[in-house]
């Protein structure tokens, strides 16, 4: 990510799961990889990540923005299971882009009970990110809701 006033500002990553790292803990939950993508304007947002519960790695995908709110409904959350290549979540977002008809057909995860609860549990911790960070961005349709939101999720350190 760039700031676009000629003079470009050095490369930083975004996180949304770094505010939630106590709440996926107790859940059982660890995260080995995030990518997190906004959209310019409205701040339209795609998280894809790999987590870890007890011994088994599943992927999340994550879409949410303003428009999806509106004419869409509620976010996006699908757990998925991982094809053996996908080890970071580039992959998996790489994955979802090229296949973006029919990702969730393919990458349906195999146990419907296991998706269900972490699908519940993942809509849970995002619910409480929603109102931490982002919700005032959305329900304002602020135009430089995007810039704000990357400033808000950048990755502690940088």
């Amino acid at each position: 990510m760039t700031d676009y006033w000629g003079m470009p500002e050095r490369e930083y990553e975004i996180s949304l799961l770094q505010f939630a790292r106590k709440q996926l803990a107790e859940m059982g939950y660890s995260v080995i990889g995030e990518k997190v993508e906004v959209c310019s304007g409205a701040g339209a947002m795609t998280l894809t990540a790999i987590l870890k519960t007890g011994d088994s790695l599943f992927g999340l995908y994550l879409h949410d923005g303003p428009k999806q709110r509106k004419t869409r409904g509620p976010p996006i959350i699908r757990a998925l299971q991982l094809l053996p290549e996908m080890k970071k979540a580039e992959d998996l977002r790489y994955f979802v882009i090229t296949h973006q008809d029919d990702f969730y057909t393919v990458l349906s995860h195999e146990n419907p009970a296991s998706r269900e609860r972490i699908e519940a549990d993942i809509r849970k911790i995002y619910a409480y990110l929603y109102n931490t960070k982002i919700k005032d961005l959305y329900e304002a349709d602020l135009s430089s809701a995007a810039d704000v939101l990357r400033v808000r999720l950048r990755k502690d350190g940088q």
